[in-house]
């Protein structure tokens, strides 16, 4: 039996989802879950990896939250303990979906964010009506069918087409060439793009180069910005943390700086869950806040962190995604992630899209003083934060 590629590039659009017969579970919960598994990739990503990261575990969840809807036996066992999903029904993918409707709520009016999604299956290719029905009211991802025997690459440029388009023409190129061939069956995406304006903005003139340290031999000259004001803050022995809000009060971006610049790794290692949580608490003493501009573009396959957190048979000829096809003869190629980010005095704008592809077979207590001094001249952590959720 021959295997089939799908491909999977993640973009969501959020609307209403039908209704649901049991009370779903609130948004925080899956935000936390989503966080869960957001720490785990990220250190195994850092444990052979130098250099810049920045990722949307938010996307990356997202398209194989659609992918985990057609999984059953192993497959669907090991994705679910990778991914920390809820088991494989209804209920968990309605949820899911109300998850992101909250986090476009909380955005209105104050950022912008945009979420798509969509399917794109092989017009002669069959699929489980049940998964393709699920996917299309939880996650507001419809099908669209299309030419991947006949035309793979023109395929590939029409997906990546529509990924740009969806994140402000920040992502472009999601699909690398070769990525689609006449063996891909169906590619699910997930794109997000967000912009938001600094709750207390830079000044511009205020911004001057100074030395960005980015080891103990290497420096470079680097515009950093400057604020002093109230803000959010909180440290220990080892970091410190201090939170921008943005517009609107309902997202912000948490900056983490580990006291001794070589020490980064051993404070990676501290991050989880509940590691936010002193910064929301109002302890918003004056912070003299020096931080860099910088932009970024980050492209990450994911195949083999994703192995390595437990999630293999999915990507094995043997895997089981009899929910999506009754032929029951799809398994995940490639896991293709990239994203964007820009920060400046104004604020900042992020973006990024997950691609799955699919193959057939044929190959502290002290007093504390009246001020901080919060320096990012040298290796740090951000993050950007729905408020609410967390």
């Amino acid at each position: 039996m021959k295997k089939l590629i799908f491909p999977l590039v993640s973009v969501l659009i959020i609307g209403l989802v039908a209704a649901i017969q049991k009370p779903l579970k609130p948004a925080s919960f899956y935000a936390q879950e989503n966080n869960r598994y957001a720490f785990d990739l990220y250190q195994k990503i850092t444990e052979n990896t130098s250099g810049n990261i920045f990722l949307s575990p938010y996307s990356i969840s997202s398209a194989l939250a659609m992918t985990y809807a057609g999984a059953d036996g192993i497959t669907k066992e090991e994705m679910k303990k990778t991914m920390h999903f809820e088991d494989n029904t209804p209920d968990f993918h309605f949820g899911f979906g109300e998850y992101s409707r909250k986090l476009l709520s909380n955005a209105k009016g104050n950022v912008q964010l945009e979420i798509a999604n969509r399917m794109w299956g092989e017009k002669m290719y069959k699929l489980q009506p049940d998964f393709v029905r699920l996917n299309a009211e939880a996650y507001h991802a419809p099908l669209a069918p299309i030419d991947f025997k006949g035309q793979p690459d023109a395929s590939r440029v029409e997906i990546n087409n529509w990924v740009a388009a969806n994140t402000n023409d920040r992502i472009t190129n999601l699909l690398p060439e070769g990525s689609i061939t006449t063996d891909s069956r169906l590619v699910l995406t997930n794109a997000i793009f967000f912009k938001g304006d600094w709750l207390y903005q830079f000044k511009q003139k205020e911004t001057k180069d100074r030395m960005f340290h980015i080891s103990s031999k290497e420096s470079k000259k680097t515009p950093f910005m400057h604020f002093t004001g109230g803000l959010d803050y909180f440290e220990n022995a080892e970091y410190q943390m201090v939170r921008l809000p943005y517009v609107g009060e309902k997202q912000s971006m948490v900056l983490v700086l580990p006291k001794d610049a070589n020490q980064l790794s051993e404070v990676e290692k501290q991050m989880n869950t509940q590691m936010f949580s002193p910064v929301f608490y109002g302890y918003r003493p004056e912070v003299i806040l020096a931080l860099p501009k910088f932009k970024m573009t980050l492209n990450l396959n994911l195949n083999k962190y994703l192995q390595d957190l437990g999630m293999k048979d999915a990507f094995s000829y043997g895997a089981d995604f009899s929910k999506m096809s009754p032929a029951n003869d799809l398994y995940i190629s490639d896991v293709v992630h990239k994203a964007f980010i820009e920060i400046d005095e104004k604020g900042s704008e992020a973006a990024a899209a997950t691609a799955v592809v699919m193959t057939i077979e044929s190959i502290s207590t002290k007093p504390k003083p009246k001020s901080f001094e919060f320096k990012a001249d040298h290796p740090f952590l951000f993050y950007i934060i729905d408020n609410e959720t967390r």
